[in-house]
């Protein structure tokens, strides 16, 4: 193989492996803001609340 194949080929996979895990990171962090969103919400209505008491 030539130094350009290899070169072409490291590329491949150094974007195959970014992709893959940018994909990942991303699922993660959609299934955390998911799962942080009804919680937020409660705190805010709390948070509303309490302010209009005073």
């Amino acid at each position: 193989m030539d130094e350009v194949t290899i070169g072409v080929l490291a590329l491949f996979g150094f974007l195959s492996i970014a992709l893959t895990h940018g994909a990942k990171l991303a699922r993660d962090i959609e299934e955390f803001i998911e799962a942080w969103r009804g919680p937020a919400r409660s705190l805010r209505r709390w948070w509303r609340r309490r302010q209009h008491r005073r």
